[in-house]
């Protein structure tokens, strides 16, 4: 009789663990999406850094004159 009755209520409801699981997955992805965001952001700052402690190239003439000497 127990089996009777359970197999005429239907499928099992899971809408709601189908939407929860959806809006996990999407707010993971935005939140690696920001994480990826932010580390371009800072590479960039550590190149534009970098890049200012570099010397100055000397120009064409500057390394003519210096080969010629």
């Amino acid at each position: 009789m127990i089996f009777l009755s359970l197999s005429q209520e239907g499928p099992a409801q899971t809408t709601a663990y189908m939407i929860a699981g959806y809006a996990i997955i999407f707010i993971v992805m935005a939140i690696y999406i920001l994480s990826l965001w932010l580390r371009w952001k800072n590479l960039y700052r550590d190149q534009e850094m970098l890049e200012s402690l570099l010397p100055a190239e000397p120009t064409e003439t500057e390394s003519g004159r210096e080969r010629n000497s």
